[in-house]
């Protein structure tokens, strides 16, 4: 167990701070295993985290951060990987799940508070790029170019769930 921890701790420390060499030498083929266990430990820890802040009332964080986080990789990876693609890419969906599970280790601290959540997103988007840029063979820009249009795809999908949400209920809050 032990040796796991060190293994988890020593890959972390590796992502977070020589980005472009993890990328470099991450293997893109291999599985989803070692990347996604990897993730779900990141989230397990993200949800002790935040039930220890919340005083137990997240305990249900512990189980539901994991399940969340794993659907959302593959969903995510496979918007990531048709963008890249759209954009010139040249890698695989199994690398583009492997960038972004390995990326999620940026959210370990998330729960501390909301200004490290969001440092967190921003320096997670960078080790995107970095990861997409070197496993589909871009330039950052291009790299850039597919992070962004996931970004408006999700915004524009929120904003017709929403406009939906409204529609059905007819709810619309008030407003001061």
């Amino acid at each position: 167990m032990a040796g796991f921890l060190r293994q988890y701790y020593e890959t972390a420390k590796h992502i977070i701070i020589k980005p472009i060499d993890f990328y470099k030498g991450m293997p893109i083929t291999g599985g989803f295993k070692d990347p996604l266990i990897f993730a779900i430990i990141t989230a397990v820890i993200l949800g002790i985290g935040a039930t220890l802040v919340t005083l137990g009332d997240g305990v249900l964080a512990i189980i539901i951060v994991p399940i969340i986080v794993t659907i959302s990789l593959f969903l995510g990876a496979f918007l990531l990987q048709l963008c890249s693609k759209i954009v010139g890419g040249t890698g695989t969906y199994e690398a583009v799940m492997r960038v972004m599970a390995y990326a999620y280790i940026v959210n370990i601290l998330g729960w501390i508070h909301p200004v490290v959540s969001i440092l967190g997103a921003l320096y997670g988007m960078v080790l995107t790029v970095l990861g997409i840029r070197e496993t589909h063979k871009l330039t950052t820009a291009r790299a850039i170019i597919a992070i962004l249009i996931v970004i408006a795809i999700v915004f524009i999908l929120a904003l017709v769930m929403a406009v939906i949400g409204i529609g059905i209920t007819g709810y619309i809050p008030p407003t001061r």
